[in-house]
């Protein structure tokens, strides 16, 4: 009897050893017939301008959804690198899949291939990868954003005049997709409107800011100006008040910060449209990563729309601004 009960308490140590190994809360699932959690990772770029940020707290409130069955690690960058280092972490965290936003696209696209080819779903937002060896890509349509600024802008010079154009990274995929939209546009349909020069205006008011004054100096008639970033345009239009000119007529930028809209609001004669999606689309991408670990169907591609937004109907998306 004494030594049926000695194995009896052995018995239970063992399987409370068991318990406390495999995590308090998975072995309650498990001891109760509970499926396995997904676990999912989440690769973000810097969050160092508003745009990034409001991204972020569009993730965070998706992610603290549904506990019980997805099991997420959201991390930011610092810089490429540390990005670069970050998914390669990941690849080998025995993750269901992993999500990224690429601060760079071109950088990433080699690590984001090797987590495809090891049979990892990869599911990409925002700015695309090279190639097409992703899950799922969950964006805005930039190319459309390009597109939709050529026409604003030639219609608002009536086909004619003297612009500059500010990029973003040159060169990276977002950035292309951007810029060809617009001088595909502009060559089609507004011949006569010239490219006098191009600047780097990053994603942010700094980075604008500094283009643009060294542009300015070099060009003294400049008719209208392109930007791929309201963050970038706002820094843009910073250097034109700082430097008085007169003879351009307006600015145009891209993705819906809340400054922008704050001059469009307020009617600035400079700032005339941005061409936007929103960043609440990284808690929507959130969702359709989990549709997809339940077995939803689902398109390789999903793209949300681009609105134009102006003085006109800039009161209408003011709450989904950043």
């Amino acid at each position: 009897m004494k030594r049926a009960f000695v194995f009896t308490i052995a018995l239970l140590v063992l399987s409370s050893m068991a318990v406390f190994a495999s995590g308090g809360k998975e072995s309650s699932a498990a001891a109760a017939g509970g499926a396995k959690k997904f676990r999912v990772a989440i690769s973000l770029p810097p969050a160092n301008n508003a745009w990034q940020a409001k991204m972020l707290d569009s993730v965070n409130a998706e992610v603290a959804k549904d506990t019980d069955k997805f099991e997420f690690t959201v991390k930011n960058a610092v810089d490429d690198a540390d990005q670069l280092n970050m998914l390669q972490t990941f690849k080998t965290g025995g993750y269901d899949m992993i999500m990224v936003l690429p601060g760079n696209g071109t950088l990433m696209t080699p690590i984001c291939e090797d987590i495809y080819d090891a049979g990892i779903k990869l599911f990409v937002i925002d700015r695309p990868i090279e190639g097409e060896k992703y899950t799922v890509f969950y964006g805005g349509d930039n190319y459309a954003c390009g597109a939709g600024a050529a026409k604003y802008l030639g219609d608002r010079l009536n086909g004619k005049g003297q612009i500059a154009v500010l990029r973003s990274y040159v060169g990276i995929p977002i950035d292309l997709q951007r810029y060809n939209g617009f001088m595909d546009v502009l060559k089609k349909d507004y011949p006569g409107i010239k490219v006098l020069v191009e600047g780097d205006g990053e994603f942010n008011q700094e980075a604008g800011l500094k283009a643009m004054s060294n542009i300015l100096p070099a060009y003294p008639k400049i008719d209208a100006i392109y930007t791929q970033d309201d963050e970038a345009a706002v820094g843009a239009l910073t250097a034109i008040e700082n430097a008085k000119r007169k003879d351009i007529q307006f600015i145009t930028g891209m993705g819906g910060s809340k400054t922008a809209y704050a001059l469009m609001m307020d009617k600035n004669p400079l700032y005339g449209a941005s061409m936007s999606y929103f960043p609440t689309m990284g808690g929507r991408a959130v969702a359709l990563a989990k549709q997809i670990l339940q077995g939803t169907t689902f398109k390789k591609i999903n793209i949300e729309p681009t609105v134009t937004v102006t003085q006109e109907n800039v009161a209408k998306y003011l709450n989904d601004a950043y």
